[in-house]
C-alpha cells in the first residue's frame, strides 16, 4: 500500500489582527483599502487561484483558503503561515508548495504590505530557507524508514505515539492514530520556533557585520576631509537599519508569550521539549540577549556618528576661518588704498582688470585652502571597549 503524506511548508513574520483583515480582503475580495495599483492587485490575486476562503477562529484567528490545485493555506493573526498538500509524491509536492509560495503567495502578501515602514534592505536580501515537514499516520511510527533520497537521518526522537526524524532539508513527523490530532498544532509550533530562532540568528549576524564595519573605521584612526561625507552617509545607512530592526526585536516578546500560553493550553509544552528540544524559556532568554546586544550596537553606532560629525565640524570651522582671513585682508587693503587718495577712484579698464585679478586670486587662495583641508587627515577618537561580543 502506498503512503499518502501531508507535506507542510510554512514560516512566520510579525503580523497582527489588523494585518489579518487585509489578508482576508486580499484572498476573499481581491481588494485592498490602501492606495495600491488595482491592475497589479488583480494580477497578483488571479495568480493565487483561490477557490475557497474563510475567516475562522481557533487558538488564534486565521484566514483559511484552498487553491484550485489543492493547496491548503492557513494564515494566522500573529503572522504564522502554513501551506499544506497531501500526496504520495513528496518531492513533487514539496517543489509545488515552494514554487507557489515564492512566485504567488509571497509577492501578493508583500504587495499589500508594501506601504509603511520598510523591511531593512539587509534583511530583504537574505535568502530564507524553510525546511519542509512531512507528516504521516502509521502504527509503525517508531521504525519508520525515511526514503534514502532525503539524506541521512541525523536525529530520531519518539515520545507518546509520535516520532520525529530529521534530515538536512526535511523533518518527518510520524504518529499513530491516537496521537494524530496533535500533529497539526505541533507542526505549527515547530515552524514558529524555527522561524523565531532564525530571525534572532539573522539579527546576531547583522550585529556582527555592523560592529566590524564600525571597528574598521575605528582602526583607521585618521580620515581625510574629502572622505567624511561618504563615511557619514554609510553610518547613517547603518543607523536606519539598526533602528528598524531594533523596533522589530522589541515587538518579538509579545509573540513568544502568546505562543507559550497557547502551547500550555493545548498541552504541547512537554511534546515540544521531548520531540524538538524547544523551550519557550530558552527562546525568551535568547531574545533578551539579542535585545541587549542590539542596544550595544546602537550605542556604538551613535558614538561613531558623533565622532564623524565632530571631525566634519572641524573642517567646516577651519574653512570658514580661512574665508574670514581672506575677506579681512581684502577689506584692510582697500581701506589703506583709499587713505592715500584725495578723491574717489574713477572706473577704468585697468581698474576692471585689477578687480577681476583680485577676484581670481581670492578664488585661487580659497580653493587652495579648501583642498588643503579636504586632504588633511583628521584623528578619529573613539572610547575604548574592552572586548567584542
Amino acid at each position: 500500500m502506498t503512503n499518502s503524506y501531508k507535506i507542510t511548508y510554512g514560516g512566520w513574520y510579525q503580523r497582527t489582527t489588523l494585518h489579518l483583515s487585509e489578508i482576508y480582503d486580499l484572498f476573499a475580495k481581491g481588494a485592498s483599502r490602501l492606495d495600491l495599483s488595482k491592475k497589479k492587485l488583480k494580477e497578483l490575486v488571479d495568480g493565487l487561484r483561490l477557490e475557497e476562503v474563510s475567516r475562522e477562529a481557533g487558538y488564534l484567528e486565521f484566514v483559511k483558503a484552498r487553491t484550485k490545485d489543492g493547496i491548503s493555506i492557513r494564515y494566522y493573526e500573529d503572522g504564522l503561515y502554513v501551506l499544506e498538500s497531501e500526496s504520495e509524491n513528496i518531492a513533487e509536492t514539496k517543489k509545488r508548495l515552494e514554487d507557489y509560495f515564492e512566485n504567488f503567495l509571497s509577492p501578493a502578501v508583500n504587495f499589500i504590505f508594501s506601504l509603511g515602514a520598510p523591511t531593512p534592505k539587509v534583511l530583504a536580501n537574505i535568502k530564507t530557507s524553510h525546511p519542509t515537514v512531512i507528516s504521516l499516520v502509521s502504527d509503525n511510527h517508531q521504525n519508520f524508514k525515511v526514503p534514502i533520497e532525503y539524506g541521512d537521518v541525523y536525529s530520531r526522537i519518539s515520545s507518546e505515539g509520535i516520532a520525529v526524524y530529521k534530515t538536512p532539508e526535511s523533518i518527518f513527523v510520524i504518529s499513530n492514530q491516537a496521537s494524530a490530532h496533535s500533529v497539526v498544532s505541533l507542526v505549527e509550533m515547530q515552524i514558529f520556533f524555527r522561524e523565531f530562532k532564525d530571525q534572532l540568528e539573522k539579527y546576531l549576524n547583522i550585529h556582527r557585520s555592523v560592529w566590524e564595519e564600525i571597528a574598521d573605521i575605528k582602526e583607521r584612526r585618521m580620515v581625510k576631509g574629502n572622505e567624511i561625507e561618504a563615511l557619514r552617509a554609510k553610518l547613517d545607512s547603518y543607523q536606519k537599519t539598526v533602528s528598524l530592526i531594533g523596533n522589530r526585536i522589541n515587538q518579538m516578546g509579545t509573540y513568544v508569550r502568546t505562543r507559550a500560553s497557547i502551547s500550555k493550553s493545548l498541552e504541547l509544552e512537554q511534546r515540544l521539549t521531548s520531540l524538538f528540544q524547544f523551550k519557550f524559556e530558552i527562546l525568551t532568554d535568547t531574545l533578551d540577549y539579542i535585545k541587549e546586544l542590539w542596544k550595544m550596537t546602537s550605542d556604538y553606532l551613535m558614538q561613531a556618528i558623533q565622532v564623524v560629525v565632530e571631525v566634519k565640524n572641524q573642517g567646516t570651522t577651519r574653512g570658514i576661518q580661512s574665508l574670514q582671513l581672506i575677506t579681512s585682508i581684502g577689506v584692510v587693503s582697500g581701506i589703506l588704498g583709499y587713505f592715500s587718495r584725495n578723491e574717489l577712484p574713477k572706473f577704468t579698464a585697468i581698474g576692471a582688470v585689477y578687480f577681476v585679478l583680485i577676484i581670481a586670486v581670492t578664488w585661487f587662495i580659497n580653493r587652495t585652502v579648501t583642498q588643503i583641508y579636504t586632504k588633511k587627515k583628521y584623528q578619529l577618537k573613539f572610547t575604548e571597549r574592552t572586548s567584542r561580543l
